[in-house]
Parts: C-alpha cells; sequence; structure tokens
C-alpha cells in the first residue's frame, strides 16, 4: 500500500503545482494540504511498519478514494476529471487484494500471481493515463495561451482602435476647422480679388480717360460746326421768306432747307457717337457685361487701339509709335460681347505701350516703336494677332504672365489681372490665346476666336 500513498500524495502535488494552486478555493487546498500530509505519513507508517497492516491498507485506501471522489465532485478541478481515472486500475487491484488477503487468505495464495501481473499493467496503465492528461492539458495550455494572446491582442486592437478614433475625431476637427478658416479666407480671397478687378478697370478707364476726351471732342466739333452753319442756313432762309413773293428765289430756298437737313442728320450722327462713347466708358466703369452679338472686329479694334493710344499720349512719359493695322476688309461680322472684347485690346495695346517705353529709356535712340496689329479669316477661325517691337518675354516667365497677380512692373504700377483678364474673356469667347516671344525683338499675343460668322 506503499504505493497507494505515494500515488496519492503525487496525484495531490500534481494538482497543485500544474493546475493553478494559488487559485484554488481555500476549502480545496485545505483538503490537497491534509491529503498530502495523511499521505506522507500513511507513506512513513508503511515503511516503518508501525501500524497494523490491515489499519494500514483500510486507511490507505481509503484516503485514495477519498482523493478520487475529491477530484470527480470538485467544481474547481472539472477539467482534470479524467486525471481520476488515472490510478483507478491500480486501486482495484489493491482493493481486491486486501479483500481477498484479509477475508480469503487461501484463495488469494492461488490468484497471487495474476494480482501481481494484473498490479503490473494497473501501472503501465496510469503511466501511460498520466502521461496522455499531460499531454492534453498542455494542449489545453496552448490553447489558452493562444486565447490569452488574442484576448491580449483584440484589447491591445480595441484600445489602438479607440485611440485610432479619438486621433482621427480630434483631426476631423481640426480638419473642419481649417476648412473654416480656409472658406473664410477663400471668401475674404474672392473679395479682394472682386476689388481688385475692380481696381483694374477703373485704372484701365483711367488711362483711357484722355483718349475718350479726344474722341468725344471730334464729335461734338462736329455738332458745334455744323449747328452753328445750320444757324447762319436757316438766318438765310428766314431774309429769303420775308422777301416779297416775286423776290423770293424758291429754288435758293430749297437748296438751304436740303443743307439745313443735312447739317441735322449730321449733327444727329456724330452726337450717337458721342453718346456710345460715353456709353462705353460707363459700361466699362460699372463693370458691366454687355450683350454677345454680331460685332464687326476690325471695327473694334480701330476705335479701341485709337483710344489706347490717345491714352498712352495724355499720360505722363508718352512715347511715339508707329501703329500699322493690317485688318482682313473681307472679315465677316463675329459674335462677340463688344464690351468684354474691347478690354482684350485695351490691356493688350497697353501692356505693348509700356513695354515698348521700357524699351526706349533702356536703348539708343534709334529704335523706333511699332506696334502692328493683323486680322485674318481662316477656315473656322479668325485670327488676331498684337505684336511689339519690344523687349520680348524672357522664357522662364512667358508661362506665368497669364497667372492671376504675376506682373513684371514695379512697385504698385500694376496689379498682375490685366492679362489673367484678357485670357478669361479670350476663353469665354470659345478661344485661345498664346504668347509668342524673343527676347530683344519682339512680343507677339495670338488670339484664335471661333468664326460665328452668320
Amino acid at each position: 500500500m506503499i504505493l497507494v500513498n505515494i500515488i496519492s500524495f503525487f496525484l495531490l502535488y500534481y494538482l497543485k503545482k500544474f493546475f493553478g494552486g494559488e487559485n484554488f478555493s481555500p476549502e480545496l487546498k485545505k483538503y490537497f494540504k491534509f491529503g498530502m500530509l495523511g499521505a506522507g505519513i500513511l507513506a512513513l507508517a508503511g515503511i516503518t511498519k508501525i501500524p497494523p497492516k490491515l489499519l494500514f491498507d483500510f486507511l490507505s485506501l481509503a484516503l485514495a478514494g477519498g482523493i478520487i471522489f475529491l477530484i470527480i465532485n470538485s467544481p474547481e478541478l472539472e477539467e482534470q476529471k479524467n486525471l481520476a481515472v488515472t490510478p483507478l486500475p491500480i486501486l482495484v487491484v489493491q482493493v481486491v487484494k486486501f479483500i481477498l488477503e484479509t477475508f480469503l487468505p487461501s484463495y488469494y495464495e492461488v490468484i497471487d500471481k495474476y494480482l501481481a501481473a494484473a498490479g503490473f499493467f494497473a501501472i503501465i496503465w496510469a503511466v501511460t493515463m498520466w502521461l496522455n492528461h499531460r499531454k492534453e492539458m498542455k494542449a489545453i495550455q496552448i490553447e489558452r495561451m493562444i486565447s490569452k494572446e488574442k484576448e491580449r491582442q483584440l484589447f491591445l486592437a480595441q484600445e489602438r482602435k479607440e485611440e485610432l478614433e479619438r486621433l482621427v475625431r480630434a483631426r476631423t476637427s481640426e480638419i473642419q476647422n481649417q476648412k473654416e478658416e480656409l472658406l473664410q479666407a477663400l471668401n475674404h480671397l474672392k473679395s479682394t480679388q472682386e476689388q481688385l478687378v475692380q481696381q483694374e478697370k477703373l485704372a484701365s478707364l483711367g488711362q483711357l480717360t484722355a483718349g475718350i476726351a479726344h474722341e468725344i471732342k471730334n464729335p461734338l466739333n462736329f455738332i458745334n460746326n455744323f449747328a452753328e452753319l445750320s444757324e447762319d442756313f436757316l438766318k438765310e432762309i428766314q431774309e429769303e421768306v420775308q422777301k416779297e413773293n416775286g423776290q423770293m428765289d424758291r429754288e435758293n430756298l430749297q437748296d438751304l432747307l436740303e443743307d439745313v437737313k443735312s447739317n441735322l442728320k449730321k449733327i444727329r450722327h456724330h452726337g450717337h457717337r458721342a453718346d456710345n462713347i460715353v456709353k462705353s466708358m460707363l459700361m466699362h466703369s460699372r463693370g458691366e457685361k454687355g450683350e454677345i452679338k454680331n460685332t464687326d472686329l476690325n471695327a473694334l479694334i480701330r476705335e479701341y487701339t485709337n483710344l489706347a493710344f490717345h491714352g498712352m499720349r495724355a499720360n505722363p512719359n508718352p512715347i511715339n509709335v508707329e501703329i500699322a493695322l493690317d485688318l482682313d476688309e473681307s472679315l465677316k461680322p463675329i459674335l462677340l460681347n463688344a464690351e468684354d472684347f474691347s478690354r482684350v485690346i485695351l490691356n493688350l495695346t497697353k501692356n505693348a505701350f509700356d513695354a515698348m517705353r521700357d524699351k526706349i529709356n533702356g536703348v539708343s535712340s534709334d529704335y523706333k516703336a511699332k506696334l502692328e496689329i493683323r486680322t485674318k479669316e481662316l477656315e473656322d477661325k479668325v485670327l488676331l494677332e498684337i505684336e511689339d517691337n519690344g523687349p520680348g518675354v524672357p522664357e522662364e516667365i512667358k508661362d506665368k504672365l497669364l497667372m492671376p497677380f504675376f506682373t513684371t512692373k514695379k512697385g504698385t504700377d500694376g496689379t498682375g489681372l490685366g492679362l489673367s483678364i484678357t485670357h478669361d474673356i479670350v476663353k469665354s469667347h470659345g478661344g485661345s490665346l498664346e504668347i509668342q516671344s524673343k527676347v530683344g525683338e519682339f512680343t507677339r499675343f495670338r488670339i484664335l476666336l471661333p468664326n460665328s460668322a452668320t
């Protein structure tokens, strides 16, 4: 029975050490403590042979049976219940041996060898079952470790997710604030841009004031002259009417009336011309949009080139410029917003005058400024070229000329919006604008417009 006590002690020790003895309930720990103590005492008693054999065998079997009962019925040892089967064959052999040896000694002597063999196989069974149980427990422990690691990873992932969500919320709030700031900045930029565009319009209008005054002066002079002449004609008519019937020259009177009629037509014509000039000036100053209609491009070029030239001549630092108009007279009217497109002509001619002035100030007196404007009807396009023989445009800044707010002028001389607005107007007409230049020789603005003649 010493083997039974050793098995009982080892079973309790194994359970306590390898299956979380620290986590067992105090009551279960107490059973383990007393069970191990009892098994140890009985094993020592069996070695010393102090107690009677019958009592020793009974106590040993009772302790082993109690341990198996504890394992089977303890909820905390649910996963270790199959461990109770491990020593069971040994206990069965020992119980049979105890009963036969106690109550049937003659029969026991007959089957003693068989019981010894059964005990040997029971030990092999116990070792095999213990090894299998240990293997199963290791597999369970590995699964638990994997499960715990998964739980840990899941917990870390959850924490990371919450952290990312917090960062996303913070970043979203930051982006929202930045969006609101950008919207405010954009609104402010739009407002500033509108003001600059209006200033550009007013600056263009200021440059043209003298030219417009010059243009208005001509029709007004005609109106005054024809009005004065008509007044003289009316006096002569009055004198003829006052003559007696026999002396009144009806033929002369008829001629005078025709002259007055002709003068009134001329007065009306030049009055309309002055009125159109003033309307155009007011439309530029107010930023109004004209209507798209069939427009004589050549006439528009002549009128606004002339205005730009007289405006330049009336401002400080005027220059002498030869203006060469090579206009295709076969060109039919095309659909244009004349009020808008007139700004294209004004901006490009003004820029040409400014560029040629800079070249005059930087070269010898042999230089002669020249502005050439050409139109030509192509298959489905109308070509407009405005070319000056100024200083030209360096290649590195040519692509920037059409960008808003980019200017080559110094100080407050330019806003950088003229060419940008020119480009936008050309595009709004379905056209294209190309810049060709050679430093020191020329700059050519090449505009292609749809040939929308009807």
